[in-house]
């Protein structure tokens, strides 16, 4: 049996990065996301008089993440332990990671200084977003920063997103066509106790996706931070099952993400996708065919949804870009401890007066009682004139005469309420002076599951955002006074996870002008006015240094980059997706469902990025880029090994030369 000492060796298999270091990371981008059970709990609450006395609630899509995200994060520590101490890795620092680590500092701080610390520490009611939470943000961007500076750990990682991203597919998909996972036998038994033998139905749209995410409105921040890094592996990864499957998985966000309706995502993802058309120029200009394809498909996607769902997508999208101004005549309410008073202006007045409010637009209403234990009412205007009021043929109501306040009122004597009910625009108002029992003096207002209350005192709101309460979906009205209380809440905030306590959350009457009667305005709608109110305007500044140091540097990296190695690809892909995130952030929330996500791949954007500048600075400093040093030895041994088998061969000629002449002689 013959050796050919020439025969090519073969290509030695790529070594895998060590799984147990990477499982954080995978947990934080593929399995917590999709992490569904069922938590009963009580809210704690009870102690507001803006909430209903019924605190026992049911969570399914919040609670348990924030606890695996601990986990998580408490796991991370022991990673970091293993590698500085026992494999002896030198810990790496960057300056950009210096405005994080001042966030985390002040969140924690802020927490320990907070009215209403309990909840920082353990969470809240339709949050769950720890103290703990953020710091562990801050925590796996390092993590993240300091492990994924290595191909193997990327395309290993990878690997499991892309699975991750597949289960999610088929989760929004079942939703999007009107079969829900979640709505089958199976589906239920996987997120409720065996215990519990009660169906499980959830209030969200048919048709409209919202997989594991909580709210449908969160489908656009996944797809936004899917979609660019799945584009990016299409050109990223060699093999054609991977680029097949990265394909499909687009196809198959954006028909979720225009199902979900979110404009926000649309736009945010269609921004995200423009940068990095700009980036990547020169390589979507080599494969144009890959690209016109891609459009084609975006469009036929849309379409389709749209013609799905009766025109919605477009309908929607037309109303995002509208916002007149709107006029609400009822003005103020105010729950007094002797009377209730209603100030109220209608348009003609609004006119005439030339939009001042004066006190002829105040309504002032007294419930008494004579000395037979039957009830009458007082109504007097702002100055202190009556305002005539008779009963009507019912004999039960009162309609008030006065054509300023065109209101009817009658009294209410039941089991479960006792006051007056005051009816104004169609709307009815139930106010009750509750006999002025111990520690509940004068009137109170009922609102939303019964929760009796006083009526807050707006002082402070923003001009514009007062004619535009629906602006942006009604949100409007929540940034007009959200806004405000970064003033009241500026150096350490009021607390992680605390906004719904420093809300107003007994604006009624904004609440009811805007749209939002009955409800609780738990978050902001705002990530930034979110971090502002929870933990300071401090906090915040450093959060945005964080976001702009990574996008500029990225930027500037990715501008002028040679794309031809995997971590570019990934890199930019990443870049793209953090752009998206960050637009929908002016318009939703920080979220345990998906901030995981943006903050890990933060995290490996900043560990490719760092990566990449080490390369250009060797490029920089040898004139070369590594590979084509490795190119340039692996020529120079070669050039070494002819030259040495030339003079080898020489040798041997001249012998032989030489022993033929001894032989002649």
């Amino acid at each position: 049996m013959s050796y050919n000492k020439n025969k090519r060796k073969q290509p030695q298999k790529e070594q895998k990065y060590p799984l147990g270091l990477l499982l954080p990371i995978i947990a934080f981008l593929a399995i917590i996301p999709l992490i569904t059970m069922m938590h009963q709990y009580n809210t704690n609450l009870g102690q507001f008089e803006w909430y209903t006395t019924y605190t026992d609630f049911t969570d399914f899509f919040l609670y348990f993440k924030m606890v695996w995200i601990i986990i998580a994060c408490v796991y991370v520590l022991f990673c970091m332990a293993y590698l500085f101490f026992s494999a002896e890795k030198d810990p790496i620092w960057i300056k950009s990671l210096i405005p994080m680590a001042v966030y985390c500092g002040l969140a924690l701080l802020s927490a320990i200084a907070s009215k209403y610390s309990s909840f920082s520490f353990s969470g809240i009611f339709e949050q769950f977003e720890s103290v703990w939470v953020l710091v562990g943000y801050g925590l796996m961007v390092y993590y993240s920063f300091f492990i994924m500076q290595n191909e193997s750990a990327l395309k290993r990682t990878m690997n499991w997103f892309m699975i991750g991203i597949a289960i999610m597919a088929f989760l929004g998909l079942s939703q999007v066509f009107r079969h829900d996972f979640f709505q089958t036998g199976f589906g239920q038994s996987l997120i409720k106790p065996s215990t519990y033998t009660e169906e499980l139905v959830f209030n969200f749209e048919p048709g409209r996706p919202y997989m594991t995410l909580y709210n449908p409105n969160y489908v656009g921040f996944y797809v936004a931070l899917t979609v660019p890094v799945l584009l990016t592996l299409l050109f990223a990864v060699k093999k054609i099952w991977q680029r097949i499957a990265s394909a499909l998985l687009i196809i198959a966000m954006l028909l979720i993400l225009f199902g979900s309706q979110s404009r926000a995502g649309i736009v945010a993802l269609v921004v995200s996708l423009f940068v990095m058309l700009l980036c990547m120029r020169k390589v979507f200009i080599k494969n144009w065919k890959i690209g016109v394809g891609g459009i084609i498909l975006v469009v036929a996607a849309f379409l389709f949804i749209n013609n799905m769902n009766d025109n919605v997508l477009i309908n929607r999208l037309q109303g995002m870009f509208t916002s007149e101004a709107e006029y609400y005549p009822l003005k103020d309410i105010q729950t007094n401890d002797n009377d209730v008073t209603v100030v109220y202006q209608s348009a003609e007045r609004n006119t005439a007066e030339n939009g001042k409010v004066t006190k002829d637009d105040t309504l002032v209403i007294k419930m008494l009682q004579n000395s037979d234990g039957a009830d009458y009412f007082e109504l007097k205007d702002g100055n202190k004139k009556d305002v005539p009021f008779a009963l009507t043929e019912d004999g039960v109501t009162y309609s008030i005469s006065d054509p300023r306040f065109p209101f009817t009122f009658c009294v209410s004597r039941d089991d479960s309420f006792q006051g007056f009910l005051l009816t104004i625009d169609g709307y009815q108002w139930a106010f009750s002076n509750l006999m002025n029992t111990e520690g509940q003096k004068g009137y109170y207002c009922r609102g939303g599951n019964n929760a009796m209350m006083k009526l807050a005192k707006i002082t402070e709101s923003i001009p514009y955002l007062d004619k535009h309460y629906k602006l942006a979906n009604m949100r409007g009205y929540i940034w007009d006074r959200t806004i405000p209380l970064l003033k009241k809440y500026f150096f350490l905030g009021s607390g992680p996870d605390t906004f719904i306590i420093a809300f107003p959350n007994n604006d009624l009457v904004g609440m009811y002008n805007s749209g939002h009667t009955n409800e609780l305005i738990t978050k902001p709608h705002c990530m930034y006015l979110q971090v502002g109110v929870q933990t300071g305007v401090p906090s915040l500044i450093a959060l945005l240094v964080f976001f702009g140091w990574y996008l500029i540097d990225s930027l500037r990296i990715y501008w002028r980059c040679h794309y031809s190695e995997y971590m570019t690809y990934l890199g930019v892909g990443i870049f793209a997706a953090v752009i998206g995130y960050l637009i929908l952030s002016l318009t939703n929330d920080s979220c345990v469902a998906l901030s995981p996500i943006f903050y890990t791949l933060i995290g490996i954007g900043l560990g490719i990025n760092h990566k990449i500048r080490k390369d250009m600075e060797f490029v920089f400093i040898n004139k070369t880029t590594p590979a084509e040093k490795t190119e340039t030895a692996t020529k120079s041994s070669t050039t070494t090994t002819k030259t040495s088998t030339a003079k080898e061969k020489n040798e041997t000629n001249n012998n032989s030369k030489n022993n033929k002449k001894k032989k002649k002689k």
